[in-house]
């Protein structure tokens, strides 16, 4: 194994809220584990280091020219985004190599030296015999294999077929088809169906072999061999494979010769009878860049979409990562209040969800502090970004798709239930979230008079907290606002 030298910082000085540049690394690599797919995470952010504040910038330091390439690429915007949002002097970071790095960044940073392994590019992990993952994961975190499983999954309508087509061949019970492709958005769960797989096999301890890997890590892998002029370990070990699990298939689409080799694999582990699980994030007829030959054999299998959460499962997995840290840091807990506000305002995938509770907890139980609605608000904020104030019109298309009546119904004079219950809660939700005054409001449904939107406003809020049916309603044109806003974006 080949070993180098690696700067290690011992001290940093604080950014003046008693949180250090060290501290805030910390929390912003937690956050980015939570909203990056752990094979990803692995092998990009994790070893990233903290190195040093250089003239008003923060500096971190990567493997390889390789690694901070792709950082700088795919990654550093988002870690510069994070960093800010903890950073009260809003320092820039930047990656560079450590040989890249001047011995006087070092002096300056007062920094020792460690012997540290480098990394090996594509070490094996055996988590049992029969169960290998691809992965670099360190004993302290817990391999892939003991966090995501079929017991923490949250399914719903939304997954449920795929997780049962998953844990079937998990439990050798049976497949549809020898090929299996699971697709849909980024943060919905893939990996963990993939993962579950694999960990199931190995609690079962199933005489067969799994072996997952992501598109990206074959890629990594093949080409080396490619250098080397020897892909033979790579075959061997896809091949060998009883149950193979492919992730992102999509970051391979296009790239002809490691497409190529990597299918020629896949056929081989069919043609034994093995089974093959590929997860991408669109259906193949959609992967334009895959070749007409690939797409048709892939279209052969299995296609099953994985869609975005329901309401009810959005809340379950809000519950079960708070549960998760929880376990971890007694002091943190997230109330029904905080949950709903996170349910109610993250409207994307699991992995989202995740993201937005380590927000609330880095900021909160993470340093000591407890949770409170404003640190919830403040996390959101963070995690989305300040949300503009939606306008009159707005509020009117979300009234209108909850309570299927018509903009005309709105602003007429009609005062039966039917219509003027939902013009009463879209006049208290434009007084509440539009910047517009009681008399604009009022033009705005049928030139009413502003004492008739005061009305409605205080009539609502002295219901609101002992109509839950009312509440409810709110909360659902609430909901169907955010819809709103994000389509117009």
């Amino acid at each position: 194994m080949t070993i180098k030298y690696k700067p290690v910082v011992e001290t940093d000085h604080t950014d003046g809220t008693g949180k250090s540049a060290k501290e805030i690394w910390t929390s912003v690599k937690y956050e980015m584990k939570a909203t990056t797919s752990a094979s990803l995470y692995s092998k990009w952010i994790k070893e990233l280091q903290f190195v040093a504040e250089v003239e008003g910038g923060i500096q971190l330091a990567a493997d390889s020219a390789f690694q901070r390439d792709r950082v700088r690429q795919d990654y550093l915007r988002d870690i510069n985004r994070r960093w800010s949002a903890h950073d009260v002097k809003k320092r820039r970071v930047s990656v560079a190599c450590f040989s890249d790095i001047s011995d006087d960044v070092l002096s300056l940073a007062n920094m020792g030296s460690e012997v540290l392994p480098t990394s090996v590019e594509h070490q094996q992990v055996q988590a049992t015999p029969d169960v290998v993952v691809e992965d670099d994961t360190s004993e302290d975190e817990g391999s892939h294999i003991d966090r995501l499983t079929f017991d923490n999954l949250i399914t719903g309508e939304t997954n449920r077929v795929a997780a049962t087509v998953a844990r079937r061949i998990a439990e050798d019970a049976g497949a549809p088809a020898q090929s299996v492709y699971f697709y849909g958005r980024h943060g919905v769960g893939k990996t963990h169906l993939l993962l579950a797989v694999a960990a199931e096999m190995a609690r079962r301890s199933d005489s067969r072999k799994a072996v997952y890997m992501s598109a990206e890590e074959f890629m990594v892998a093949f080409v080396e061999g490619v250098k080397q002029k020897d892909t033979s370990s790579l075959k061997s070990k896809l091949r060998s494979a009883d149950v193979l699990l492919i992730d992102d298939l999509q970051a391979i689409a296009g790239m002809g010769g490691t497409q190529k080799e990597f299918f020629s694999n896949i056929r081989a582990v069919v043609a034994r009878g093995g089974q093959v699980i590929i997860t991408a994030d669109v259906s193949p007829s959609q992967m334009s860049s895959l070749n007409q030959h690939v797409r048709q054999e892939l279209q052969g299998g299995v296609t099953i979409e994985v869609g975005e959460p329901d309401e009810e499962m959005r809340r379950r997995i809000v519950r079960v990562k708070a549960a998760e840290l929880a376990h971890q840091y007694p002091e943190f807990s997230l109330e029904d209040d905080a949950i709903d506000l996170i349910v109610s305002r993250v409207r994307g995938p699991g992995r989202q969800l995740y993201g937005a509770v380590c927000n609330v907890f880095t900021a909160t139980a993470f340093i000591g502090n407890p949770v409170t609605m404003d640190d919830v608000h403040a996390a959101i904020r963070r995690q989305l970004g300040d949300r503009k104030p939606p306008t009159i019109d707005q509020v009117k298309r979300a009234v209108m798709a909850v309570f299927e009546v018509t903009k005309t119904d709105l602003e007429s004079a009609r005062r039966s239930r039917s219509i003027a219950y939902p013009r009463q809660i879209a006049m208290y939700i434009c007084r509440k979230q539009t910047t517009r005054s009681l008399p604009q409001i009022g033009r705005y449904f049928g030139d009413r008079d502003h004492t008739t939107v005061l009305y409605a406003v205080r009539k609502l809020e002295g219901l609101i907290t002992k109509d839950a049916s009312l509440k409810s309603d709110i909360d659902r044109v609430e909901s169907a606002l955010e819809d709103v806003q994000a389509g117009a974006n």
